[in-house]
């Protein structure tokens, strides 16, 4: 399995904007039991496949052919975990910007698009709506975990221990639910126990909870029963695309909430 993120380098990437910068990771601990970093299971993977110009052994000879011609070594990217490429902020002159259109222009009409079959404009349409009692569930992140793979590390659980379900006041009220109560969560066959956070900065239709949550594995000691998983209550979420664009509409599934 993939080693967490304190337990793995990774290939040096690439930072655009005014001042581009090449920045890498390093780990800060030692990998524990059988966890690799994707550079070891692609690379493992490649030498098995017979492909050896891609079966590195070492991430530096990865870090070292990353670098050749840029004229970037490992010793510059040691000392801070990254390097600048532009001394100065790179600002392009207006007759130098161009879009990525046929025209080189800002187009209201995509003709990749419409060759695909698709509108580019297409007519409104409302979306679903939550029915009688149900929130529209949306989830998001915090800046303490990564996903949901750090909420079993021990700082990091203490620090941000569960998940909580932000719905508005008024409706709170409605439903006899305070701050702090425990709520249940169902939607299609699937039901949680979840702390509730009242709050008047959340639309009335919705409900928020921050991904990554309700883990069941008995081994996650700290993680284990905490709070519940919003990707429970998207069934076939993965399949809610914008087909033209390829992006997945994950906030378009509806939740019952009631006082536990």
């Amino acid at each position: 399995p993939l080693s967490p993120y304190l337990s793995r380098e990774s290939i040096i990437a690439q930072k655009a904007g005014l001042k581009p910068q090449f920045f890498v990771r390093q780990r800060a601990l030692a990998p524990r039991f059988e966890t690799k970093a994707d550079w070891e299971i692609l690379c493992g993977l490649a030498g098995k496949l017979g492909i050896e110009k891609f079966a590195f052994k070492h991430i530096e000879d990865i870090w070292n052919y990353q670098l050749e011609g840029t004229g970037v070594t490992l010793d510059d990217l040691s000392k801070k975990g990254f390097v600048g490429l532009s001394k100065d902020p790179r600002y392009l002159d207006v007759k130098d910007l161009k879009f990525p259109t046929p025209s080189g222009k800002l187009e209201m009409v995509s003709e990749k698009w419409s060759a695909a079959g698709f509108e580019t404009l297409t007519p409104y349409k409302s979306p679903a709506a939550p029915g009688e009692g149900q929130f529209r569930i949306a989830f998001g992140r915090v800046g303490t975990h990564t996903q949901g793979h750090t909420v079993n590390n021990t700082l990091l659980s203490e620090q941000f221990p569960e998940n909580v379900l932000w719905i508005n006041s008024g409706r709170a009220r409605e439903l006899g639910i305070q701050d702090g109560d425990l709520v249940e969560v169902s939607a299609g066959g699937k039901s949680g126990l979840i702390k509730a956070f009242v709050t008047e900065f959340i639309h009335p239709e919705a409900a928020f909870m921050v991904h990554g949550f309700g883990h069941d594995l008995p081994v996650e000691t700290r993680a284990r029963g905490k709070g519940v998983a919003d990707n429970d209550f998207m069934p076939g979420g993965l399949c809610v695309e914008s087909a033209p664009g390829g992006g997945l509409a994950m906030q378009e599934f509806f939740i019952n909430v009631k006082k536990a």
